[in-house]
């Protein structure tokens, strides 16, 4: 994960070397492990980004998706990854929050973490998906 503060934009890769060269991001370290490819029953997680807000947005929903492409200006970057869509062993949740005042999208693993960012302004969302801890 990595946070651009100047855009207030929280991003998520599989990639070290994108994040080195995402100008202005500084890495927050791992949130979770998902698949580059896709292995048994495991669904897409899309990237979408939104120069207007500076927001990227992650979702396993492909109506979720295309709905925030057609309507809320996103452009779809493809597959970040692949990740469960329910828990299985060694399997943790990938929680969602957004914040909508900075317009930012924030994933997690860690619940503690879900309780400090709310005090900051970030509605919880629901469950994204299920990554490797």
């Amino acid at each position: 994960r990595a946070f651009s503060a100047a855009g207030t934009d929280h991003f998520y890769t599989t990639s070290n070397v994108e994040i080195t060269r995402a100008a202005g991001y500084k890495s927050e370290g791992n949130v979770g492990r998902i698949y580059p490819n896709q292995v048994q029953q495991t669904t897409p997680l899309y990237r979408l980004y939104s120069a207007w807000g500076i927001n990227h947005f992650y979702t396993t929903n492909a109506q979720e998706r295309d709905t925030y492409v057609a309507y809320y200006g996103y452009v779809s970057e493809g597959v970040a990854g692949y990740v469960f869509p329910w828990q299985i062993c060694n399997s943790v949740p990938l929680y969602r929050l957004y914040n909508q005042v900075v317009q930012d999208h924030l994933f997690t693993t860690n619940y503690n973490e879900i309780q400090a960012v709310q005090r900051l302004g970030f509605a919880y969302q629901g469950i994204a998906g299920y990554v490797v801890a």
